[in-house]
């Protein structure tokens, strides 16, 4: 025994010696050149090295190293590669002789990796990826191969492998893409691993940067790391990163986020457990302001199917101009368990709570579910999803507007379709009931039914104000001002829908609409209307429209029919007209161009008619308006009507054309039992002005003789003129009277005539003609004809 120990001196004193003499005597700067050229000839790349290599003897046996740069293929514009400043490892020799591996710290300085992508596509590590034979022979080794591996790795005994700890200082990752002419900057300015043993603890720590064109960031990541010798159990605690965060997308407003969690790992039962996780959010600046705080109980992940979370929570309070300056809150609750191997899933807690506070807007809002359930990795089914909300919004009042939502969804995702069913909304007192079906395809498919109640949408409209009028009338010159833009219709091409909506009826400030059905189609880039009914003022209106997108060149054409309506409460509903009244028909058919408003007033085509039976014509009183005449003609008065001003009629019927934004109609007859009307006229349908030529023609009695003052077959001119909502009335009294004159004339001359004639008969005849009878039939006419002045 004492001969072995003393021959096992011996051999260690000789390698001790023989390590020393080699580091003493051999300079691996005499080696640089063959260094160089072995890499070129293995790897195709340069390899220069500046700074000087050396050994070091004591207390470690270490390899260092100055500069060295490793240079891109001539194709890449950049010319490193990879650039090291320093480098040193170091190993205690003498407790290898005992098993023991002890290597000294790792140290690089000065680390600079650039990876480039030019043009083309390619990278300046393409062509230094392992050959195909040799991965070959890797992927061929034999059963017998790999099973001596794997217990020659076993049989290493690890709880004898120390590494006195890694540092790495100002390192940078480059990431620069010629194809989208993008760089991004990976920093590491310090990496520390301290001493790492198998069976006990280290602390690491990473002190980072990102940079690129939209975001910039500071990462701080420390933890302390520990792996058994047996390698069946790893475990990472304290685990903490921390990062501050300037990003476009935040607009100034900085982020800071602490992440908090652990995680261990035990190879042989195959489970991992996840400490409590905690995710702290402070965002700092005008654009978005406060916190979010995310909190996990533990995550257990069993045989790397079974994933069980407990417990999820989300907290936050926010405010800032992101979200126009209101302070939202917000919490979340819910749960998950996922297992792969059956591939099913179940969320059976969900809870969503927001509120939301401002100068314009205040109210909460709460989402919810009964149950999440996923099978197949294909069926999502969720059970009473509900949202209900209490909102006040200053625009529309002070009354809180409640609002609820519940259904049923299920999602396919071999089919790729989305389902609503049982859907139930309500808004205070406007429900909406149905189902909707989304299908997603190359042209995404939408089918629904849905059908609500009587909708008031009074409470929901803006407040009048005492600046409403001039409001009004500066964002009309700012509409006028501003250029008109053709809305794109392109997702008309991109979108299959179809379905029905029923309501009951609207009530929308004084106007009063019943029950409307409606079917609306869209495809291929065409949406159709057909048709869309509803109940008007004791009657009807059908709409049957459609608008096609065609390439960008919009048109439309719709077909309009009213039937029966009472015109009077409609006319003063909409629009505070009370021009006319009575039960109207009208038929409208139109087409044209563009979709701006300009566009559709200017470039209509349309032509239709109308019928209005047994109304009046406000703002005027025809057959008062003709006695008053009547009594100028034979020297009278009459008191003033004090009376509404209307004209009673049977029936207004007409035809028109609409050209350029000009309705113009050469076929108005209105029919009542004293009078006539019939003109013709335009109207401006941008300017809303109106410009009518009327003929008013008084009819005889048939109970009294006709005389001239009767007025029959005389047509009296009449004008309308002005704008729709006050137009002005006016008969030609001159124009009147002159063709009363002639009238009065002509029936003067042949009264005249005929008394002539029969004189001058009597005269013939021998008759006797009495003196005094011709006096008075001549004083009679002259008295007519003073009655014409």
């Amino acid at each position: 025994m004492k001969l072995f120990l003393k021959l096992a001196l011996a051999v260690l004193l000789l390698l001790i010696a023989a390590v020393v003499i080699v580091v003493a005597t051999v300079d691996p700067n005499d080696y640089k050149q063959q260094i160089q050229d072995q890499a070129k000839n293995a790897i195709d790349r340069d390899l220069v090295i500046t700074g000087d290599l050396g050994w070091s003897l004591y207390p470690l046996l270490g390899f260092k190293s100055g500069q060295v740069t490793l240079q891109n293929s001539p194709e890449f514009e950049e010319k490193t590669l990879l650039n090291i400043q320093e480098a040193a490892v170091s190993i205690n020799i003498l407790p290898l002789f005992s098993g023991n591996i002890e290597i000294g710290e790792i140290v690089l300085d000065g680390v600079e990796f650039n990876l480039i992508t030019n043009k083309d596509g390619t990278t300046n590590l393409d062509d230094l990826t392992a050959d195909a034979d040799e991965e070959t022979a890797t992927d061929t080794a034999t059963p017998e191969t790999k099973e001596a591996t794997e217990e020659e790795s076993n049989s290493l005994d690890l709880s004898k492998f120390v590494l006195s700890g890694i540092n790495i200082t100002n390192a940078t990752l480059k990431m620069i893409d010629h194809q989208t002419n993008e760089t991004q900057e990976v920093a590491i300015n310090s990496l520390q691993l301290e001493e790492f043993a198998f069976g006990q603890v280290a602390h690491f720590s990473l002190n980072s940067s990102i940079k690129n064109r939209q975001v910039e960031a500071d990462i701080d990541v420390n933890a302390d790391i520990f792996v058994d010798a047996a390698l069946t159990a790893v475990q990472l605690t304290n685990l903490t990163i921390e990062s501050d965060v300037l990003s476009d997308a935040l607009s100034g407003s900085k982020l800071n986020t602490v992440f908090t969690s652990g995680l261990k790992y035990q190879l042989e039962t195959q489970e991992l457990d996840i400490q409590a996780i905690t995710i702290n959010n402070t965002f700092t600046g005008d654009f978005l302001d406060g916190t979010i705080y995310i909190n996990s109980s533990d995550i257990n992940v069993v045989e790397h199917n079974r994933v069980n979370l407990g417990k999820l929570t989300l907290t936050s309070s926010l405010n800032g101009s992101a979200l126009q300056n209101n302070q939202v809150n917000s919490t979340l609750e819910t749960n998950l368990s996922l297992d792969i191997a059956k591939q099913t899933a179940k969320i059976d807690t969900f809870k969503v709570n927001n509120s939301i506070k401002g100068a314009d807007v205040e109210g909460e809002m709460n989402l919810s579910l009964k149950e999440l359930t996923v099978s197949d990795f294909q069926k999502i089914l969720i059970k009473q999803f509900t949202i209900d909300s209490e909102v006040v919004v200053a625009a529309i009042g002070e009354n809180k507007i409640n609002s609820d939502i519940s259904t049923d969804i299920s999602y396919d995702l071999d089919q790729q379709k989305l389902s609503l069913t049982s859907l139930k909304t309500k808004v205070d007192d406007i429900e909406l009931n149905g189902e909707v079906s989304f299908t997603q395809q190359t042209v995404p498919v939408i089918r629904y039914n849905l059908n609500g109640n009587v909708w008031n949408l009074n409470p929901y409209l803006p407040e009048a104000t005492e600046n409403s009028e001039s409001e009004e009338e500066t964002t009309t010159a700012s509409t006028e001002a501003s250029e008109e833009v053709e809305p794109d219709l392109s997702i008309l091409n991109d979108l299959d829908i179809k379905g029905s909506l029923t309501i009951a009826g609207i009530l929308y400030q004084d106007i009063t609409i019943g029950k409307i059905t409606n079917g609306l189609t869209v495809k291929n880039g065409k949406a159709t209307i057909n048709p869309l009914t509803a109940n008007l003022y004791d009657g009807s209106v059908s709409v049957n429209a459609s608008v096609n997108e065609d390439g960008g060149k919009n048109s439309y054409q719709a077909t309009t029919a009213l039937n029966n309506v009472a015109l009077l409460p409609l006319l003063k509903d909409a629009a505070e007209v009370d021009l006319l009244s009575g039960t109207a028909n009208f038929n409208l058919t139109a087409d044209g161009q563009g979709l701006t408003s300009t566009k559709i007033q200017q470039g209509i085509n349309a032509k239709g008619d109308f019928k209005v039976l047994n109304g009046e014509l406000y703002g005027i009183n025809l057959p008062y308006e003709i006695r008053v005449f009547k009594a100028k003609l034979t020297g009278k008065t009459i008191e003033e009507d004090k009376l509404v001003k209307k004209t009673d009629f049977a029936s207004l019927t007409g035809e028109f054309t609409v050209d350029e934004g000009i309705a113009n109609n050469q076929k108005l007859t209105m029919t009542s039992p004293v009078i006539r009307l019939d003109g013709s006229g335009t109207a401006d349908t941008i300017k809303q002005t109106v410009d009518y030529k009327l003929g008013v023609t008084p009819l005889s009695k048939t109970d009294e003789s006709t005389s001239y003052a009767d007025l029959n077959g005389v047509s009296i001119p009449l004008s309308i003129q002005g704008s729709f909502s006050d137009p002005s009335f006016s008969l030609d009294i001159e124009g009147a009277l002159k063709e009363q004159l002639e009238a009065a004339k002509t029936v003067v001359k042949e009264q005249a005539k005929e008394t002539i004639k029969d004189a001058a008969k009597d005269l013939i005849s021998g008759e006797k003609v009495s003196t005094d009878a011709l006096k008075e039939e001549a004083n009679d006419l002259k008295d007519k004809l003073k009655n014409l002045f």
